[in-house]
């Protein structure tokens, strides 16, 4: 892509009819929102429909950056636990455009549990139909908020939400567009302390266990966290910075707090807090946390009861990266997609069959119960998880993406990867600073650590691949990374 002379034309007349023609948010919601947050948290708006879009024939020369951020909050929607009646804290998506020129990448983060596949796909070619951008400069990432639903699904809530997502998707690269202003790149790197945990732990009894009960008698985390935190910079000539911050924590905090209602999590007051302190746009890209929580069961570890109190940690670490931050060279924009071939786990025969049967009988029932202990079964997951693996054919290419520039590295990998397999990926990666993104571009559940598999527990269990997939999936990124260097 040289020049997008025909994208920015196209913008110029299509975004302000759809503007006019869309139905407004409150229009698409299916029940009011109804906000209990606190007056003081203002809600960011996405650009007014009403207002011109207006753009110039072509791109600006040098290295630019723009950002934009969209409402996509409705109500009812299915989550983790239950329904969402109510809106606690806005959803919101962001769009952070950088451009070199000639090309532009689309690094956009929504707070949402997840994103399937094929939602993926039709919007990376709805936003290249609209602006010309190719899919493969465009990472989704989403921050994994439980109090979010997981976008793709069909059913009558989630369609009527669809519309409102490309909607906001349209608006949002749109404002980040028109935003594109010279700017110069920071990177920086800090460590948060009582923070994020491995949340599998060696019980007394030598077995392993996700998130047990202290009555379980946890003694030992399976390994260490990676709680390294990331920091990239965008400092913008007549313009507020743009600050994407790159962590990995299986927060999911806000599920136990504010039951039945949407919300971002601890996202949302880490946003509002680095937007006021630091006077920034701001936009946070989760990493690898599959098998990370914010809660420790080993004595004194834990330093924030709550994600609201656990901000503070996540300011403390922030003002440090940026403290140490170091100019970053920036330069042509390389996106690179490659697809891993991940072999499939196929349960024996039997096991299919007694799964059929509990998934039958109901997986809570005293019946269904009955069979689980009696083979040894986890929980309606683990059925599920035996019941989709003996559908699925040998092998399944599950698709990578990155997108490079200069020192800086953005990776997409579409599922809840290990941290440690992130941090092998990182440390491996050809550039200075280097993003992990998980559940980025679609969603394939969770991919444990080989160290992990023997070790079984519920991400063991409900994986569909074999051991050592992660382990590939991190090397055939390294190896997308450096036909990216190569090809700056």
């Amino acid at each position: 892509m040289k020049k997008i002379v025909a994208i920015l034309c196209l913008l110029a007349v299509v975004l302000p009819l759809c503007a006019c023609a869309s139905p407004s948010l409150e229009s698409e919601q299916i029940k009011p929102a109804q906000e209990t947050k606190p007056a003081s948290e203002k809600k960011t708006e996405a650009t007014p429909k009403n207002e011109k879009f207006k753009v110039p024939d072509d791109l600006p020369e040098g290295f630019t950056v723009g950002f934009g951020r969209g409402d996509i909050s409705m109500t009812p929607l299915p989550i983790y636990e239950g329904t969402a009646e109510t809106i606690h804290d806005p959803i919101m998506l962001t769009c952070t455009a950088v451009s070199d020129g000639e090309n532009v990448a689309l690094l956009m983060s929504a707070d949402l549990k997840s994103i399937q596949r094929g939602l993926t796909v039709q919007t990376r070619n709805k936003i290249t139909k609209d602006f010309g951008i190719p899919g493969e400069f465009v990472i989704i990432n989403t921050t994994h908020s439980h109090n979010a639903h997981t976008a793709g699904g069909t059913t009558a809530e989630l369609t009527r939400w669809t519309k409102i997502w490309y909607e906001q998707v349209k608006i949002v690269v749109g404002e980040a567009l028109r935003d594109l202003a010279p700017a110069e790149a920071y990177i920086g790197v800090s460590h948060t302390e009582g923070i994020t945990f491995v949340r599998r732990y060696l019980l007394a009894n030598g077995k392993y266990q996700t998130n047990p009960s202290a009555s379980n008698n946890p003694v030992a985390h399976e390994s260490e966290a990676d709680n390294e935190l990331r920091t990239l910079r965008f400092k913008r000539e007549g313009k507020k910075d743009v600050l994407l911050v790159n962590y990995q924590t299986h927060y999911g905090g806000a599920t136990g707090m504010y039951p039945n209602q949407l919300s971002a999590d601890f996202i949302a007051p880490f946003r509002e807090t680095a937007e006021k302190e630091l006077d920034c746009h701001f936009a946070y890209h989760s990493g690898a946390s599959g098998n990370l929580n914010f809660n420790s069961l080993i004595p004194g570890e834990r330093k924030y009861p709550t994600f609201i109190e656990a901000i503070d940690g996540f300011m403390i670490a922030t003002h440090d990266a940026l403290s140490k931050e170091e100019k970053a060279n920036t330069g042509k924009i390389v996106a690179i997609e490659g697809n891993y071939t991940a072999t499939v786990f196929h349960d024996s025969p039997e096991i299919v069959e007694i799964a059929k049967k509990i998934d039958k009988l109901g997986s809570e029932t005293t019946e269904g119960t009955a069979l689980r202990n009696q083979h040894g079964l986890g929980s309606k997951r683990h059925i599920n998880a035996i019941i989709t693996r003996a559908g699925m054919d040998a092998t399944q290419d599950i698709p990578l993406c990155a997108v490079t520039f200069g020192d800086i590295a953005f990776t997409a990998f579409p599922y809840e990867m290990f941290d440690k397999n992130g941090k092998d990926c990182r440390e491996a990666s050809p550039f200075k600073m280097t993003f992990i993104c998980s559940l980025a571009n679609g969603s394939n559940g969770y991919i444990p650590t080989t160290e992990a598999f023997p070790h079984g527990s519920y991400e063991v269990v409900v994986c569909r691949y074999v051991q050592g997939t992660g382990e590939g999936l991190a090397d055939k990124m390294v190896e997308i990374l450096n036909s990216c260097k190569a090809a700056a």
